[in-house]
Parts: C-alpha cells; structure tokens; sequence
C-alpha cells in the first residue's frame, strides 16, 4: 500500500494498492500540497492533475506526463525530469534548481515567475510557451524556443547555444554573460535586452578547414 501525504500537514491525499508508483495513472487527481520527494515517478501519468506547490525533490521522473496538469508553486529541486511531458501545464513560480529537463516538451506552456537557476533543458520543447522566469546559469543549449516569450525573463550565464530562437520575444530580457551565436537571433526581438553585453560563441568551423 502506497500512500501520498501533504507535504505540510502529513494528511493522506491518495493511497493505492501497489508496491510502486512507476508506470501508473494519477490523471485528473487532486493531489495540491503532495510529497513525492525522492520517489520513482517513471512513466507515471499526471494529465490535468492538481500538483499545486507539490514536491519533487529528488524525484525520478523519466517519461512521466503533466499535460495539463496544475503545478504552479511546485518543487522540482535537483530532480530526474528527462522526456516528460509539460505540454499546456501550468508551474507559474514553479521552482527547479539543478533540475534535469532534458527533452521534455513545455509547448504552450506557463513558466511565468519560475526559477529554474541551474537547469538543465538541453533539447528541451519550449515553442511557443511563456518563459518569463529565472533562468539563470540554466543550459537551454539546443532547446526549441520559436515564438516563445522570453520577455522580461532572467537569462544571466545562460547557455543557448544551437538554441532556435525565431520569433521568440527577448524585449527587456537579462542576457547578460549568456552563451550564443549572434545569427541565432537573427530572426527573434531583441531590442531592449538588458545586462552586460552576452559571451558571443562563434560557430564551430568544419575539420577540414583547419587544412592548408
């Protein structure tokens, strides 16, 4: 039997009759307040469920879905979230240091006021979400972040190398010591972007170039 208490009060929101977590369906449950610090979430299903300011620390949670889900105030701290789906979720000051978000998807998203200092999203999906949060130190390198919005966000020592920016908008955005090639914004709005001028990373040249 496998009980899921609040993370404050210890009350039991949720049991299940299971040896484990992983592989099981949570979709649509009210689980606001949960703690699942430190638990195997793998391939764990948490479509349209309410995870308001649950707690992941430490979690693994590889191919698990959140489509739809409520995680606004969540913690993901130092957490395994690789290939899981955030597709039209919603974690408005959601908190994720040192978190692993390798190629999730977060099209359509809600980051607004998250801080996601240290992440790691490398190949993350990030089109068209709203990314208005602190991202600082956090490596965005080969993320997908055409027609998001970056306005306004904290992108301080941030990697967006191989990045696709089109249409993404960086008015008043703090790029300052970020890492990227100039042509990546080529297509993106920028103007306004505020902080110390970014670390320009030049493109690497083909091997044999470097002949004759």
């Amino acid at each position: 039997m496998i009980e899921i208490r609040h993370r404050e009060t210890k009350q039991v929101l949720h049991q299940l009759d299971a040896d484990s977590l992983e592989g099981l369906s949570l979709a649509g449950h009210k689980l606001a307040g949960a703690k699942f610090a430190g638990f195997k979430l793998n391939g764990v299903n948490f479509r349209n469920a309410d995870l308001r300011r649950a707690d992941f620390t430490g979690a693994e949670l590889h191919k698990a879905s959140f489509y739809e889900a409520s995680l606004a105030g969540a913690i993901f701290d130092e957490a395994q979230v690789t290939d899981c789906d955030f597709t039209e979720a919603n974690l408005e000051g959601a908190q994720a240091h040192g978190t692993d978000f390798s190629n999730s998807v977060f099209r359509y998203a809600r980051l607004t006021q998250c801080d996601f200092r240290g992440a790691k999203l490398v190949g993350t999906d990030l089109s068209v979400a709203d990314v208005r949060g602190d991202f600082s130190e956090a490596n965005l390198s080969r993320a997908d972040l055409r027609g998001s919005r970056l306005n306004g966000a904290i992108l301080v020592s941030a990697n967006l190398t191989d990045a696709k920016l089109d249409g993404a908008n960086f008015l008043g955005a703090d790029l300052g010591k970020a890492q990227y090639c100039a042509d990546q914004f080529r297509n993106a709005r920028a103007s306004g972007v505020i902080g110390r001028q970014p670390v320009a990373v030049k493109p690497k040249r083909p091997w044999w170039q470097f002949w004759g």
